[in-house]
């Protein structure tokens, strides 16, 4: 006999023997279930909802006794490293971007200091506020 038969079958012989009790045993019954059930719907709210991947795994090498208690170990350094690296990806971040507008800075000094070397412009050009602008456009060309 298959399984899902043989379940069938054990179905079908307790509801047939249902239609047979008394009303105090299936009101009994009834509270019975309703306890059980919403002592499985308190226990199957998990208690975390959120789990790092690494935390079992680090978890057991710490040696904790229970699931959420670390004796010290290597996983609080990796949570704080985690919370902590976003940081600092941000400050290297911010210190590239100030690195790469400074040389560009010095890179376009460089080229007005170049071209008044060369004097391949009217002394008249050098006290415009504009100049750089000129220089730019005809790098442009």
């Amino acid at each position: 006999m298959k399984e899902a038969e043989f379940g069938y079958r054990i179905r079908q012989a307790l509801n047939e023997g249902a239609d047979h009790l008394d009303y105090t045993a299936v009101y009994r019954l009834e509270r019975a279930r309703r306890a059980a059930l919403s002592r499985q719907r308190v226990a199957a709210v998990p208690v975390r909802s959120w789990v790092p991947a690494l935390e079992p795994a680090l978890m057991h090498h710490a040696g904790a006794a229970t699931p959420g208690k670390t004796r010290g170990g290597l996983w609080p350094w990796l949570r704080a490293a985690g919370l902590v690296a976003p940081l600092v990806a941000l400050a290297v971040g911010f210190v590239g971007i100030y690195q790469w507008h400074q040389y560009q800075r010095i890179a376009s000094l460089a080229d007005i200091d170049f071209a008044v070397l060369l004097d391949e412009h009217p002394l008249e050009a050098y006290a415009d506020r504009g100049f750089g602008l000129l220089l730019q456009t005809e790098a442009l060309e």
